[in-house]
């Protein structure tokens, strides 16, 4: 009877590791004591399986209490609770006195942080227990009763014994096989990358210098308006501020490795690279600011580590998966309540890295159909968003050019300014700001006609534009047709009739 119950608590094992996938957590030296943790079951958190023959319900207590002191370590490890254990114990004979209080009301510690429900096999009730079991674990046991033959030998409880083990070590070897497909080398490269051009941005007037930071790539959607197409890759190199560095760098250094080991070095420079686009992306979508960071390519290393979850849920959250959360999570919140955090860029990396890891997926995987669904989803997300932003980006396009001529005319750069302000004109939507500043350059080069027909030009839109009447009004005066001088310096007073510069010109046509 003993040897027969030995081997059913080996075929409860074996059903559970090998059929339903729990996964062995601790395996006692002598083999009479396993955890588990269960794959799916989110009432419990361990099932142990304790072989002991009972002789008095006193034993099964302090078995129960013995077993919560080892609950209780875990907590003050940092696991996070509650923990609910289902306890089975597997004997050849009942206790010859009652069961215990906590087998019919359960136990519980530390308000309850720690549950343990009981139960007990047993020869001769073995099939009344078996299916209190499935229905607690909701799960079929596949023939355990068969597999008690009638001359059950050590060596049949052994081969059960070394087929679960090795099972369980198959297991582990090919969760540690995924963090094994290759060297972090782009990583560093990546690292070092960013150093450098940190180090010229500052060399060349500094890294939190808006000038600067334009002119060597970041994310600007006027100019990506414009046509600048590769602000979209080259802000992933770039960082505003020591500080930027230095976390982001951190972020690099910790989670980079991990994504190249686990997908190889090609995958992992596709992932980063599109997860970083992605992120530039959607903060071209739905932020105006200036920005630059690897920020959205790290959040893409995350949503490519979020991949191997959905891929495999047990190995991400034994290895990382709950770290893993929470560092996104705070991430995401940080950017939610610091200012000047581009929060959209993180968010568009995160999901940009999860498609790109769905495209190339992990080595020796070949779900076509997923890298179809990635791909297509890809494409969308980013002309989707692109074709978004366009929109908002105009407004800043038109509001960048008339800061940027004004400048060049305050400096005196007049023909820097005739020639940018031309070249940013956009047909029927330049506004009437744009044309008068291109006016003023033209005036200041003498090209008297063209600045006559674009002041002509505003005025058509907006009678009440009265710079535009003072300046045809000079114009015209200089030009000898006082007639329509007079005309045009009474317009602008019209709509400006306090302004003394107007007045003052009105009295010299007079007198």
């Amino acid at each position: 009877m003993v040897i027969e119950q030995d081997y059913l608590y080996w075929s409860l094992i074996e059903q559970l590791v090998v059929k339903q996938k729990y996964t062995i957590l601790a395996l006692s030296q002598d083999g009479r004591e396993v955890l588990l943790e269960p794959f799916r079951n989110k009432q419990f958190t361990i099932v142990r399986l304790r072989r002991m023959d009972v002789d008095w319900a006193n034993t099964l207590t302090l078995d129960i209490e013995r077993a919560s002191q080892k609950f209780k370590q875990l907590l003050k490890n940092g696991v996070k609770g509650p923990i609910r254990v289902m306890n089975i114990y597997v004997s050849s004979l009942p206790p010859v006195d009652d069961l215990p209080d906590s087998f019919s009301s359960g136990y519980s510690e530390l308000n309850g942080k720690i549950d343990i429900t009981s139960t007990l096999l047993v020869k001769n009730e073995c099939e009344e227990g078996l299916q209190k079991l499935e229905s607690v674990l909701n799960i079929q046991f596949e023939d355990v009763h068969e597999q008690l033959k009638p001359n059950i030998e050590m060596q049949d409880i052994q081969h059960l014994r070394n087929r679960v083990i090795q099972y369980h070590n198959q297991q582990r070897e090919e969760e540690r096989r995924i963090f094994q497909n290759g060297k972090p080398f782009l990583t560093y490269i990546f690292l070092g990358l960013q150093i450098l051009m940190f180090l010229l941005l500052e060399l060349s007037g500094g890294s939190t210098n808006t000038e600067t930071l334009i002119r060597f790539g970041a994310k600007f959607n006027p100019l990506i308006y414009d046509g600048e197409w590769w602000r979209f890759l080259a802000p992933i190199v770039l960082h505003i501020g020591f500080l930027h560095l230095l976390m982001n760098s951190f972020a690099l250094y910790y989670i980079g490795p991990a994504v190249e080991r686990a997908y190889g070095s090609l995958r992992f420079l596709f992932i980063y690279l599109v997860a970083g686009i992605s992120g530039t992306v959607v903060s071209f979508a739905f932020s105006p600011f200036l920005s630059a960071g690897a920020s959205g390519a790290i959040f893409g290393c995350f949503g490519a580590l979020l991949y191997i979850g959905v891929q495999n849920r047990k190995v991400f959250f034994r290895t990382m998966g709950s770290n893993l959360l929470v560092i996104i999570g705070i991430n995401l919140a940080m950017g939610f309540v610091i200012p000047n955090i581009d929060n959209a860029g993180h968010i568009g990396g995160l999901v940009g890295g999860f498609l790109a890891a769905l495209i190339v997926q992990l080595p020796k995987q070949k779900q076509v159909l997923l890298r179809l669904v990635g791909l297509v989803a890809t494409i969308f997300l980013m002309i989707g968003l692109y074709r978004y932003g366009i929109g908002h980006a105009e407004v800043q396009y038109s509001e960048y050019t008339i800061v940027k001529g004004q400048e060049l005319i305050q400096a005196e750069k007049y023909e820097e300014a005739y020639s940018y302000l031309n070249e940013a004109i956009n047909g029927e939507k330049t506004s009437n700001d744009h044309l008068f500043l291109l006016s003023v350059a033209e005036i200041e080069l003498k090209k008297y006609d063209q600045a006559i027909h674009h002041l002509q030009q505003i005025i058509s839109t907006d009678d009440t534009y009265h710079q535009a009447h003072y300046n045809l009004a000079v114009l015209y005066a200089n030009g000898g047709d006082m007639t329509l001088a007079k005309e045009a310096v009474g317009k602008a007073l019209e709509h400006d009739p306090t302004n003394e510069t107007y007045q003052a010109f009105r009295n010299q046509l007079i007198n």
